[in-house]
């Protein structure tokens, strides 16, 4: 991985955009990022890993403050970083979540952090042109982190140990303790895997203690059934244990005896009921026979009563052959009654008026003379009909005519109540947008009026925060004197002990690195304890620090003392005066407003009050129009009135109306027609009378009937016939049927009594062997149930055993691996397999930090992995030890000097940083950045560290320092300069390429 320029804006201390081109920088190969303490040098690597991670080292477990508190309102926050990695070129730009104040109102706004991942696509010529462009490939915090996940292929925590090797995280690794030092290890090798491993195992121990428990349990409680089903079943006598052979012979005797009791009273019991039926069956045949012998007698005495039935049913069939015309005669006089009737019924019904006596031909010449004038009068019908209507449209439209000028009149007056109302409006708009012309420059006085109001009050608050910020800059200014006192003491102290130092370091035979003698006749001695580069760098720190808190200082002064100036002047005058005035225009704007408001209410009903009287305008026009028609309408409709009354008067003569006129024609045309028809059909029906009596007397004539009356009381009607004739037929047969019965049944009970058997007995004897029956059957299903539950829980009982036996064997395997991989007995090591795997990376670790520990340190040290048990049986297997070559023995990391520590320390994080790259697919790292910790080191040990890294940046590989060490800015080149500006923000200035 590559990392080629970076731009921060409104990040950490960098209000503008700044840039950092590190493509430019990677011809010196290794390059210091110089500054004096606070101007931003660590917030570069912090933007850095912000862009890519979305978070900064520094602000693990603390609020984040990340964007810069230069930036202004509208001032944008974001970080953009191109990197190649792999074969592809990718740019990510991301900001952060922040506070600002919102657009309308008051108050501040968040605004939501973003990110956008692109890769650079195309193909680039070689004279620089070409159709490179960049392609969105993920959009959002989200998703953008799942993809930096995949492209870089590092995490977080990989990415700190490999490439960004943060301030004060240098010697975290090395002095950690074991637990501390597996939560580091397990963060970069993924190695979460193995504890879940034993986690899910532990369970699984747990669960196999669980199941024995349980089958403890189970086997218990079945022994328990089988103990009382034992006692309650005879099978196993009080005090004595459970013997299962025994239980099962004596359960199988038990269910033996039962079964072959059931067997004994079946076969009795089959006896008793066949008996008994064979004993009923005669009693229900004895019973029959007196049935039948009954029945026999009563169909005898019933046929004696049918004769004359019989006698009856042969005149009927001798009297059939007449129906015929006897039917025929009876209905020709029916027809002849019928027709006189519906004759002297016409007569009688005819108006008096109608001369009843005509003949047919005469009446019907009247009615066809009706026929006519009918339909004359109707014509004049319609006409009577329309002539009410007419007469209630005259009054109809008088009555509207009269009410149409009611309301004229009406609308006249509303029309000059209107107008009148309307000139007081006129006035009254007049005075009041004389008033409501004040309302703009009332409400401005008010607004402006508040405002001041508002500014006065910030001014008397910040008038009390600028004391308090008046005194923290004394107190500032009064640190600073210190803290440059201090260190110009200690540089004193430091050149004039150079001398004392030289000859400290002077041997005999050795040349003077000042005049180049080997005799060294009077060193200087030390008069003072010498001062060391830490102590000052400590002093220069402290000076920086206090610089920058004046500096800190003097900057809220200056902020405190414009803001209580702008309010000042923003104000014009004291709170209690503006309160009074701010008073007073609320009021004159109130009025104002009052105003206002009553005179749109004016306008607005001035406009209704026009608008209404265009409406009455338009109504009194139409009212008079409409007056206009109604007269023509009712001049009209009586002119056809008059008309319709002269018609009406000549076509109902002495009748009331045209329409009862017609009513009498209607009723003498019908009665006459009537008549005519009815004494047409009478004398019809008369010859058909005699034609029919006729026709009867030869058929009777020819009969054994003496006369027609005779031969019609013979017949009877079909369903009479069949009623009686069925009768005798079923009688017939009943009489078969009942001597056929009665001689089968004297056949079968030949050698029976004439009493009825007795079957008491037998019901008795049944019943009993039924009983007992029952009783035996119960027995044995209690026998079969319980030896069915004696088979279950000697099953379960004997599976539960052998199953056991497996199950308990699985668990003593599993609770000793569960216990081996959980660091505990029989592991003496007590070496979790989590443990045990991060041992394994932890040992390639230390041999490549010992290839260039053994450099840095002149062969001195060399760092050693122990997995010996810690004490009071703490977790161990992550153990680091320092072997020195000088004494030959080992020691604890923490016995280390500072720069001895930081020689370690550094060794150890480039072999974590090679074994996690190996880990990551062989990601190749091209750029690598190291922040502090040189200053602990000497002249001679600081070559040595310079020099692995020189041989680091191989391969052309880019190496970023961050160090206040003199040594090193004169030993490598300034690759990027971070200053703060004199009014706060920092600025980043790169080197020339080829001045590096």
């Amino acid at each position: 991985m590559r990392i080629h320029r970076v731009q921060i804006e409104g990040f950490g201390p960098f209000r503008e955009a700044q840039q950092v081109d590190f493509d430019a920088l990677a011809p010196s190969g290794v390059f210091v990022i110089a500054g004096r303490t606070g101007a931003g040098k660590s917030s570069i690597l912090d933007a850095i890993c912000f862009a890519l991670y979305g978070t900064v080292p520094r602000y693990d477990g603390a609020e984040r403050r990340l964007r810069s508190d230069h930036c202004g309102p509208d001032d944008p926050t974001r970080v953009t970083m191109e990197f190649t990695a792999g074969a592809d070129r990718w740019r990510i730009t991301r900001s952060p979540d922040y506070e600002r104040p919102k657009r309308r109102g008051t108050g501040m706004t968040v605004v939501a952090a973003d990110a956008l991942l692109e890769r650079l696509e195309g193909v680039a010529a070689p004279d620089g042109s070409g159709a490179e462009h960049w392609v969105g490939y993920a959009a959002g915090p989200r998703d953008v982190g799942h993809a930096i996940d995949d492209v870089v292929g590092l995490s977080h925590q990989q990415f700190l140990q490999v490439i960004l090797l943060a301030q004060n995280r240098f010697s975290q690794f090395l002095l950690a303790g074991n637990a501390d030092r597996q939560r580091v290890l397990r963060t970069l090798f993924g190695t979460q895997i193995y504890e879940d491993y034993e986690k899910r195992l532990d369970e699984r121990r747990r669960e196999s203690e669980r199941e024995q428990e349980r089958d403890a349990e189970h086997l218990e409680r079945l022994r328990r059934e089988l103990e009382t089903l034992g006692r309650d079943s005879g099978w196993l006598p009080e005090e004595t244990p459970i013997d299962l052979e025994r239980m099962a012979a004596r359960a199988a005797y038990d269910l033996q005896t039962r079964e072959e009791a059931v067997d004994r009273a079946d076969a009795a019991l089959a006896a008793a009921e066949a008996e008994h039926a064979r004993l009923r069956a005669v009693r229900e045949q004895q019973q029959h026979r007196t049935s039948a012998r009954e029945r026999l007698a009563a169909l005898e005495l019933e046929s004696d009563a049918l004769a004359p039935d019989r006698a009856r049913l042969e005149q009927a069939r001798a009297a059939e052959h007449l129906r015929a015309p006897v039917e025929q005669a009876r209905r020709a006089h029916a027809d002849a009654d019928s027709a006189g009737s519906v004759e002297t019924t016409a007569v009688a019904d005819a108006p008096a008026d109608l001369d009843t006596g005509l003949d047919v031909d005469a009446l019907v010449s009247l009615a066809q003379h009706l026929t006519g004038e009918i339909a004359r009068w109707q014509d004049v019908q319609t006409v009577e009909r329309g002539l009410a209507a007419d007469r209630d449209e005259a009054d109809r439209v008088a009555s509207e005519r009269q009410a149409l000028r009611a309301a004229l009149a009406a609308m006249h007056d509303h029309r000059v109540d209107a107008q009148d109302e309307l000139t007081r409006l006129g006035e009254q708009i007049e005075r009041l947008s004389i008033a409501a012309a004040m309302l703009e420059a009332a409400r401005t006085e008010s607004d402006d009026v508040a405002a001041r109001l508002t500014a006065a009050r910030e001014a008397d608050a910040s008038a009390q925060e600028l004391a308090q910020v008046t005194a923290d800059r004394l107190a500032a200014s009064r640190g600073v004197e210190d803290a440059v006192a201090a260190w110009g003491l200690l540089m004193r102290r430091r050149l004039a002990g150079f001398a004392a130092e030289l000859a400290a370091e002077l041997d005999d035979d050795e040349p003077c690195p000042v005049c180049g003698s080997v005799d060294h006749p009077a060193p200087a001695p030390s008069e003072h304890d010498p001062v060391t580069d830490a102590a000052l760098a400590e002093a220069e720190a402290a000076r920086d620090r206090a610089l920058e808190s004046d500096r800190e200082a003097a900057a809220r002064h200056a902020d405190v003392a414009s803001r209580v100036e702008a309010a000042r002047g923003r104000a014009r005058g004291t709170v209690d005066e503006l309160v009074e005035r701010e008073r007073d225009a609320r009021a004159r704007l109130q009025a104002a407003e009052e105003a206002a408001h009553a005179l749109s209410d004016a306008r607005r009903r001035r406009t209704e009050l026009d608008a209404r009287e265009a409406d009455l305008q338009r109504e009194i026009d139409h009212a008079s129009a409409r007056i206009v028609d109604l007269d023509t309408a009712h001049a009209v409709v009586s002119g056809r009135i008059e008309q319709a009354e002269h018609a009406v008067a000549a076509a109902r003569g002495t009748f009331p109306t045209v329409e009862a006129r017609i009513a009498d024609a209607h009723a003498r045309r019908h009665a006459a027609q009537q008549i005519a028809d009815a004494r047409r059909a009478h004398a019809v029906a008369l010859d058909r009378v005699r034609e029919a009596d006729r026709a009867l007397d030869e058929a009777v004539a020819g009969s054994t009937f003496p006369d027609a009356e005779s031969a019609r009381a013979a017949l009877l009607s079909p369903a009479q016939f069949e009623a009686l004739a069925a009768r005798l037929t079923d009688h017939d047969a009943a009489m078969r049927i009942a001597k056929e019965r009665l001689l089968e049944l004297e056949l079968h009970l030949a050698d029976a009594p004439e009493e009825l058997v007795d079957i008491d007995a037998s019901l008795h004897s049944a019943a009993q062997a039924r009983e007992a029956w029952q009783r035996a059957v119960a027995e044995l299903a209690t026998v079969r149930e319980r030896v069915a539950r004696f088979g279950d829980l000697r099953a379960a009982v004997e599976a539960l055993d052998r199953d056991g036996e497996v199950r308990r064997e699985r668990h003593r395997t599993l609770v000793r691996l569960a216990d081996t991989l959980a660091g505990r007995a029989p592991n003496t090591m007590r070496m979790t397999l989590e443990t045990f795997v991060l041992a394994a990376e932890l040992e390639e670790i230390v041999a490549a930090a010992n290839l260039r520990l053994s450099d840095m340190s002149d062969g001195r040290y060399r760092l050693e992995h122990t997995d010996a048990l810690a004490r009071r049986n703490a977790a161990s297997g992550l153990g680091l030890h320092i072997h020195d070559a000088y004494t030959g023995r080992t020691r604890p990391p923490q016995s280390l000097s500072g720069g001895e520590t930081f020689l370690a320390s550094l060794a150890l994080a480039l072999g974590l940083a090679e074994v996690v790259t190996s880990r990551s697919g062989g990601i190749r790292l091209d750029t690598l950045f190291i922040d502090e910790g040189f200053g602990s080191l000497d002249a001679e040990t600081l070559d040595l560290a310079l020099r692995t890294l020189d041989e680091l940046r191989s391969g052309g590989r880019t190496i970023g320092v961050i160090s206040h060490v003199e040594a090193m800015k004169e030993q490598l080149p300034i690759g990027i300069l971070v200053e703060a500006t004199p009014y706060g923000p920092s600025v980043i200035t790169e080197a020339v390429p080829h001045l590096l």
